[in-house]
């Protein structure tokens, strides 16, 4: 049986991905992130559906039962994302416009406040990474093409995340105990997530016919 390319999952993962949800709109600001993540999930639960028929062991239906449950939660938390990532990014817009109205301390919080929304993304696509992974072991050679597909969009979802919350404490020096530890968990995060996307890669070119 197929994957589903016109059910709701990939269709409105799509849509976001693509910034058709409104024809007349594109992707909103500050989101780039979540929509990659969007659709990476989509394509790692819908993986796992199409090869729940052929496992050879409960225990392996299991698994991927449990994984493609994991990155549909995962892709309900970044399509909120997508939002949340557009409400942030104009927050940072108005605190920097109202820069002068504010004190060091209240725009400092405010910054940081807004970065917390891209770090939600990049963990919730490193966790899409570890999905993978899981997922790679569970599946048929079949699989491949949609796994490193959906690994390279989830990787994407790091980046952009990241790449996000970093421009959003651009303003805001390097000293400043709340932004140092921000911006070290975004390295933590890129890091770790290069790892895995390395890792799954490297099996999936191992296992090309």
């Amino acid at each position: 049986m197929p994957i589903d390319l016109t059910g709701p999952t990939m269709r409105e993962s799509a849509l976001y991905a693509m910034g058709l949800s409104d024809p007349q709109a594109g992707p909103p600001t500050g989101a780039a992130g979540a929509l990659a993540g969007t659709m990476g999930a989509a394509l790692i639960a819908g993986v796992c559906t199409e090869n729940l028929d052929s496992c050879r062991s409960e225990k392996a239906e299991e698994e991927l039962l449990k994984v493609r449950d994991k990155a549909l939660s995962l892709r309900r938390d970044l399509i909120a994302l997508v939002e949340h990532g557009a409400q942030a990014a104009a927050r940072v817009a108005a605190v920097r416009h109202a820069d002068k109205r504010l004190s060091d301390q209240e725009r400092i919080q405010a910054l940081l406040f807004a970065a917390e929304v891209p770090l939600r993304t990049a963990e919730s696509c490193h966790a899409l990474l570890n999905l993978s992974l899981r997922a790679l072991g569970r599946t048929g050679i079949k699989a491949l093409p949609e796994l490193g597909t959906g690994t390279a969009l989830a990787f994407a979802g790091v980046v952009g995340g990241i790449v996000t919350a970093r421009s959003f404490l651009a303003g805001i020096e390097a000293d400043i105990c709340g932004a140092e530890n921000t911006r070290k968990r975004a390295e933590r995060i890129f890091r770790e997530a290069e790892a895995l996307r390395t890792q799954v890669i490297d099996r999936v070119r191992q296992h090309l016919p």
